[in-house]
């Protein structure tokens, strides 16, 4: 048992775990993701959180030594863990040769120093560096990596594996801040003093002397592949991104596969001589926030497996669903609506498919509704029970994370000494929905302000940030409008544009989207004359608890046009009091239950808001 985990659902960043820990927290998700774990070059798209280097981290080589119970030498691929945030290639002083000579050359070279590093620090584990030959690494050294990168260097080293890679690292070193010092210099210059130093590429330095390494390293016949394993590469820059495109068209993927992680702000797909890099020729493309957010069941199980995994480390042999109990009378409740419903369906009375089809639909938004009536008590909706944490928490496993911190701390407050010490078996159903319910207003009225200052990470212009507060506020009243009225599809939590957006609009969503307020995915448009796909843009359900709004099942689409958009950036308040009557009084009549990730076509309307169903929309 792990006793630094007193608190199971500690947020620990991977790279900070040990091997022990990172093989005993993960959760196998590579029957998703499984062109992660073969040769080829692979872009991992997805927002902070969803667990992008988590499962980088259990790729690296003391994790798989481990996990697989093998040396390093009988890996069939040597995966190096290579961040690239904070990193001293993308110092300020780099600037200073933009649009002059050898900036391409300068940048490539200081990257690939850095991948260098990486590697060889990744094999000074001291886990596994015991187990690589010594005489073969030194033969290396000497016949290979002095001759590949055309250094020399006369030292006596010792024939002791950690020894030759401290040597290596040291040398790797040097010439880094060789090109620092000189980058340093020129800044404070008016003019360039010629460099003379060496300058490193990737096919004719790097990609040869990792192949000498592999073969160095292993025990198998065929030489295992180094992956590497670039994370967090939406902050390169514009140049150092084509730099890394060039690398992936390069496709040497056998020797060395690029994994890639990145939120959705990566720069460009263009390569140094201004060609693109194309999927699937060049690389493969996972999105896991649409494979988690897509696939409800594939998150659902992942959740749980997380959980569960967690509380076992602390001694605790719960089910989620009973350490993370719902309100139990509230729940009861609504169990008779449901009980209502089926009957009507059996009286024949019945809208939906099925007999629990209406149920399923409509229970829950009737409760809130009755919540929202004379007493005015909707923020009594209680957002406690597993289930209902794994919906709000929407596809992002840092999130659920974060609140059963969070509902793990304030329980264990309610706690007297002489059980503080005891490791917690259920979080109270109160406890659940007060931090949920905090957690969300936090996101939208406090973090979403941090990124127009200009001095914090991924900053944008405080007028935009402004627009998309507008437009979130306004869409979750609009929905809440919905929840509450008497329309068949109550259930909404996306939007698509029913005619041409604005460069503005699509500004402020793509902003939404990248700071992980907005999902985007697209649905097909199958009608005739169609022009293909749309974009769909789903909000957060971490938000939902800010309107009490229902964050489970499934949920229809709103079509809306573009001027409507508009006016919520402007005004939101203003515009969802015009829509709140035509909304409220619309008859239509929507028959079937749909998913939110349904792909379906766009329906023909010239109304200005409409939420539509399957059978509308086909």
């Amino acid at each position: 048992m792990l006793t630094e985990y007193s608190n199971p659902f500690k947020i620990t960043t991977p790279e900070g775990l040990s091997a022990e820990e990172a093989v005993k927290l993960f959760v196998d998700v590579f029957s998703d993701f499984y062109n992660v774990m073969d040769p080829g070059n692979v872009l991992i798209k997805g927002p902070r959180g969803v667990g992008k280097s988590m499962m980088l981290r259990f790729l690296e080589p003391d994790c798989q030594c481990l996990h697989k119970k093998a040396k390093i030498g009988d890996l069939p691929f040597i995966a190096v863990y290579v961040p690239l945030k904070n990193t001293t290639f993308t110092i300020a002083e780099l600037q200073y040769f933009a649009d002059k000579h050898a900036y391409e050359l300068l940048n490539e070279h200081l990257m690939i120093l850095h991948c260098l590093v990486k590697v060889f620090e990744c094999l000074q584990n001291k886990n596994i560096v015991s187990d690589i030959d010594a005489d073969k690494l030194s033969l290396f050294y000497k016949q290979d990596f002095l001759r590949i990168l055309e250094l020399k260097d006369d030292t006596e080293i010792a024939k002791d594996s950690s020894c030759i890679i401290s040597h290596i690292i040291t040398k790797l070193d040097e010439l880094y801040k060789k090109v620092l010092k000189y980058l340093k210099r020129c800044s404070f210059s008016n003019t360039l003093e010629p460099y003379s130093g060496e300058l490193f590429d990737y096919n004719y330095y790097f990609v040869p002397l990792i192949s000498c390494l592999s073969k160095t390293i292993t025990n198998l016949e065929t030489p295992p592949t180094f992956y590497l394993m670039l994370d967090d590469a939406h902050y390169l820059s514009e140049t150092q991104t084509k730099i890394l495109n060039s690398w992936i068209a390069s496709r040497v993927t056998m020797t060395v596969s690029l994994k890639v992680s990145t939120q959705y702000n990566y720069k460009n797909y263009l390569t140094l001589n201004g060609t693109t890099i194309d999927t699937p020729h060049d690389y493969i493309d996972v999105d896991v926030a649409t494979i988690y957010t897509a696939t409800r069941d594939t998150y659902y199980k992942r959740i749980t497996s997380i959980v569960e995994r967690r509380l076992k480390l602390i001694g605790v042999d719960v089910a989620p669903s009973d350490y993370f109990p719902p309100d139990f009378a509230q729940e009861e409740a609504i169990k008779r609506i449901e009980e209502e419903y089926i009957n009507r369906y059996d009286r024949g009375e019945g809208k939906g498919a099925n007999r629990t089809d209406d149920a399923r639909r409509y229970a829950r938004p009737d409760f809130i509704k009755e919540l929202s009536g004379p007493r005015k008590s909707s923020y009594t909706y209680s957002y406690a029970g597993f289930d209902q944490l794994v919906n709000i928490s929407s596809g992002v496993v840092r999130t659920f994370l974060h609140l059963a911190h969070e509902m793990y701390a304030k329980q264990l407050s309610f706690l007297d000494d002489s059980t503080r010490d005891k490791p917690i078996d259920h979080i109270d159903a109160s406890i659940q929905t007060d931090v949920v319910r905090t957690y969300a207003n936090s996101i939208l009225y406090t973090d979403i302000e941090k990124y127009s200052i200009s001095s914090s990470e991924g900053a944008y212009p405080k007028a935009d940030i402004d627009k998309l507060a507008n437009l979130i506020k306004g869409l979750g009243a609009l929905f809440r409008v919905i929840l509450i009225s008497n329309r068949s599809e109550r259930r909404v939590f996306s939007i698509a544009i029913s005619d041409i957006p604005s460069s503005e609009v699509l500004r402020i969503l793509d902003i939404g989207v990248r700071l992980g307020y907005f999902h985007k995915t697209t649905i097909g448009r199958k009608e005739s004359g169609s022009i293909g796909r749309t974009h769909l843009y789903v909000l957060n359900r971490m938000l939902a608890p800010v309107w009490t709004l229902d964050p489970n099942g499934f949920a229809g689409y709103l079509f809306i046009r573009n001027s409507i958009v508009e006016e919520l950036i402007s005004n939101p308040l203003k515009t969802v009091e015009k829509l709140n009557k035509r909304i409220i009084s619309s008859d239509s009549d929507l028959e079937n239950q749909l998913s939110i990730f349904d792909l379906l076509s766009e329906p023909k309307t010239d109304n200005e808001v409409a939420v539509y169903g399957k059978n509308e929309c086909e």
